[in-house]
């Protein structure tokens, strides 16, 4: 009944604009219009899909079915990859991650989502509410209603390298296993640079380049 709620309540979004404040959106995905979508199964199958978008609370599939009239989210097991015209998704466990840019044979992925843990101390702070009613139906279901235009939705930016064949997280302890020990100490002065971020595209393409054969 839950499930049917929440398809019910998605495919009653008013899509808008997007908000204008940094890393808060007023919407639960990616794009204000769904469009078209090529989805490469785990088979190789590819299957083209009319009307589709990001649902960004676990960065998955979704698709709007014109013949039942209301959205569906993907089986993401079955999804190797999916393409919205030049920016491609990878599947990374469960969620669907958008190549931000190549480095020879790698790659930087990014999975943009709604970082929920934030949204529902949001919650508490502004509406005084108790975990008790954070674990009702509310957060899972009404919050998704447009009538709430007060409420935004705080977005968090999860990196991955694709490096030798392999996604690898971009944290320091979890990608220093994975370097080549040959180019470790470019790695170490990359990270060392003034400027560098783990949360800036730009200082993690640099970091791609020092390791990249």
């Amino acid at each position: 009944m839950r499930k049917l709620l929440f398809t019910m309540l998605l495919a009653c979004l008013q899509l808008c604009a997007w908000s204008q404040t940094p890393g808060m959106t007023k919407y639960t995905i990616q794009w204000k219009d769904y469009r078209p979508a090529v989805v490469t199964t785990t088979d190789g199958k590819k299957v083209t899909v009319g009307q589709a978008n990001i649902l960004l609370k676990r960065s998955t599939l979704v698709y709007r079915s014109v013949l039942r009239n209301h959205i569906m989210e993907a089986q993401m097991d079955n999804i190797k990859c999916v393409d919205f015209g030049d920016r491609h998704y990878e599947r990374i466990d469960t969620t669907l991650a958008w190549r931000v840019d190549t480095v020879g044979k790698n790659a930087l992925y990014c999975v943009t989502k709604i970082d929920q843990h934030a949204f529902r101390q949001n919650l508490i702070n502004n509406r005084q509410m108790t975990n008790v009613e954070l674990n009702t139906e509310y957060v899972e279901t009404a919050t998704l209603d447009p009538a709430d235009s007060d409420i935004e939705y705080p977005v968090v930016n999860i990196y991955y390298y694709y490096l030798n064949g392999k996604f690898v997280l971009c944290h320091e302890r979890e990608l220093y296993r994975h370097v080549p020990k040959a180019m470790r100490e470019r790695y170490k002065v990359a990270l060392s640079m003034p400027d560098f971020s783990w949360s800036s595209p730009k200082s993690l393409l640099n970091v791609l380049r020092s390791i990249t054969r």
